[in-house]
C-alpha cells in the first residue's frame, strides 16, 4: 500500500535540494563523487545497500507538505562500474555473483541504472579494456543482461559522474513527488 499526500508544486523543488544520497557502504573509489556532492551541499551518507552502490531518500518536512519519511530504495538503484575493465571483470571472474546482483535488483527496484565510468559501445567493440573477455562477447553479454534484468546503460567521463548519479535521483524524486 502506497501513502498518497498532495505536495504544492512550489515546494518540489525545495524538497528535491533536500534530497539525501544514499551510498552504499561497500562503494569504492568515488572520492570524486563525494567531492562533488559536498560542493554542491548536497547531503549523503553511507548505508549498506542491498544491490546497488547508490539510491535516494528525503527526510520529513511537514512545512514542505512532506509529513514523514520516504525511502527511494525500491524506486531507483544505481550501480556504478569506474571502468569498462572494472565490468569486464564483473562478468568473467565472479560472474554469478555479479547475476545473482541483477536479479535481486531487478525483483526489489523499479528503476535500475549501469553508470561506466570512461568508456562506450565503441570502446567496447573496439576492445579498449583491460581483460581477456573478447569484444563481441562483452558487447553482446552487456546488451542480453540489460534485456534480461531492464537496467539502462549511461556511459560518463569519471568528472560527470556525480552529476549525473545526483540528476538520476532528483528525476526519479521528482517524478515520486508530482504523483
Amino acid at each position: 500500500m502506497r501513502a498518497t499526500i498532495a505536495i504544492r508544486q512550489c515546494n518540489i523543488d525545495k524538497l528535491l535540494a533536500r534530497l539525501v544520497v544514499l551510498i552504499d557502504t561497500r562503494e569504492q573509489s568515488n572520492q570524486h563523487i563525494t567531492q562533488y556532492l559536498d560542493k554542491r551541499g548536497v547531503e549523503w551518507r553511507l548505508k549498506a545497500l542491498e544491490t546497488v552502490d547508490y539510491s535516494c531518500e528525503l527526510k520529513a518536512n511537514a512545512e514542505l507538505g512532506l509529513p514523514f519519511d520516504i525511502t527511494l530504495e525500491n524506486e531507483i538503484g544505481i550501480e556504478r562500474k569506474n571502468s569498462l575493465t572494472e565490468l569486464a571483470g564483473n562478468f568473467t571472474q565472479g560472474r554469478s555473483a555479479f547475476e545473482e546482483k541483477w536479479q535481486k535488483a531487478k525483483a526489489t527496484i523499479n528503476n535500475i541504472y549501469l553508470v561506466v565510468e570512461g568508456g562506450s559501445w565503441k570502446d567496447i567493440r573496439e576492445g579498449c579494456y583491460r581483460s581477456d573477455f573478447k569484444s563481441k562477447s562483452f558487447y553482446n553479454s552487456l546488451i542480453s543482461w540489460r534485456n534480461k534484468y531492464g537496467f539502462k546503460i549511461d556511459f560518463v567521463k569519471p568528472d560527470f559522474s556525480g552529476e549525473h548519479i545526483l540528476r538520476l535521483l532528483q528525476d526519479k524524486l521528482r517524478k515520486v513527488l508530482e504523483e
